[in-house]
């Protein structure tokens, strides 16, 4: 089924065969059509100011709703899954994640949720609807946060979750039980995580966990900050950095790392599947946004399978705990 994803990464290959194969398909037509003229994007400013990451965000994520959801799952979760099997659908998979990190933030009814980088919504709202909390998503992304709230009424559920277009930090004078944040860290840059993990603390209540998932690069592979493509054309500042760093800024911040679980195969899985849904959904991929990012998606999905597949580049889950305070102490064995 997913032949394609070893096909156009070259997992089957020698590492030179693999170089050529991606040479090749990384050419992007000389003459992009009027949809694909902005397949580049430059961005302004300080990296990793609110204005740039503002920028960076909505060029990446307001691409367009109709385009995500030819490949994403119907709850539109741009992340990754967890399966069972390998035989497990992407939907499934995504909705046991979804589960899988509020029994890790150990969830209880009547708390309060922060989500960082909330997509379409779908953390939230499967928490308020399956856990009984109150939960603020925010992004900097406007297609999502009116898709998500649009969601949210629907559903009438607007009592008990919302989405607000906002960099998380501008949120002041609140704090939340738990916190979430699904691969948002590679937005952030290395040289910005002291602020990010410092601000979390300061939305964190005493005792209170927060679930982070992130992509990292392998620390046995050198300076390796993730592909180069993905920044030029198709997430711009896209930056890894290993494990370890996350954690060591973490306890810096004054975290204690509860729990860490490598989730590098489920991320293989999940991209083998969004490449599936786009080449499936080739024309009317190119309908809206062109040939050239047709290519773009493709490529990049395919990458990012073997990036996971070769363990150049891996997913890890870790919980961390607001050591102000006393008690509030997560069960003695684990939890989920």
């Amino acid at each position: 089924m997913f032949e394609s994803a070893y096909e156009i990464a070259g997992t089957k290959r020698t590492s030179g065969k693999n170089l050529q194969l991606l040479g090749k398909m990384a050419a992007l037509p000389s003459s992009p059509k009027k949809k694909d003229k902005n397949f580049t994007k430059k961005l302004s400013g300080q990296m990793h100011s609110l204005e740039r990451d503002s920028e960076a965000v909505s060029y990446h994520y307001d691409m367009s709703n109709e385009l995500y959801s030819l490949w994403l799952d119907p709850q539109m979760v741009y992340s990754c899954a967890r399966f069972a099997t390998e035989d497990t659908s992407l939907e499934d998979a995504q909705k046991d994640k979804l589960d899988y990190i509020c029994k890790k933030l150990d969830l209880k009814p009547g708390e309060t949720l922060l989500d960082c980088g909330c997509g379409w919504g779908a953390l939230v709202i499967y928490a308020a609807q399956n856990y009984g909390v109150t939960a603020l998503g925010v992004t900097l992304s406007k297609n999502q946060a009116d898709r998500a709230n649009k969601r949210i009424t629907e559903l009438g559920i607007r009592d008990k979750c919302r989405v607000e277009l906002k960099d998380v930090r501008s949120i002041k004078d609140t704090k939340f039980d738990k916190i979430s944040s699904v691969e948002m860290l590679h937005h952030i840059g290395y040289n910005s995580l002291p602020e990010y993990f410092q601000t979390i603390k300061e939305l964190l209540k005493p005792g209170g966990l927060s679930f982070q998932l992130g992509v990292t690069n392998n620390a046995a592979k050198g300076e390796y900050k993730g592909p180069v493509f993905a920044p030029k054309y198709f997430m711009p500042d896209y930056e890894l950095s290993p494990i370890g760093e996350y954690l060591k800024i973490a306890e810096k911040a004054g975290f204690e790392v509860y729990d860490v679980e490598d989730f590098r195969q489920h991320y293989e899985l999940t991209a083998r599947h969004w490449l599936n849904n786009i080449e499936k959904n080739r024309q009317a991929i190119v309908q809206i946004s062109g040939e050239v990012m047709y290519r773009v998606y493709r490529l990049s999905m395919a990458l990012m399978a073997y990036g996971f597949h070769s363990n150049l580049i891996n997913l890890y889950h870790f919980v961390l705990r607001n050591t102000e305070g006393k008690g509030n102490y997560p069960p003695l064995k684990r939890w989920y």
